[in-house]
């Protein structure tokens, strides 16, 4: 569940609950920290299987695999 997840990954998680969809260019906007930073963190998320990921053109776009 996202209670488990660090503070952090809590932002971002909630920055992308905002969003709906977004890069991470967009998530950055909503949580004032890196693009660098939330991409790190959006492919945690990834790989702990919480959001999936489309690219279209150079951009990359996360959203979420399942209910949080």
């Amino acid at each position: 569940m996202i209670f488990e997840l660090p503070e952090n990954l809590r932002k971002t998680v909630a920055a992308l609950l905002k969003l709906g969809e977004g890069t991470a260019s967009d998530v950055a906007r909503v949580t004032g920290r890196r693009r660098a930073t939330e991409s790190h963190y959006l492919n945690l998320l990834f790989s702990l299987n919480y959001v999936g990921k489309k690219k279209i053109g150079k951009r990359t776009y996360y959203f979420f695999n399942k209910k949080i």
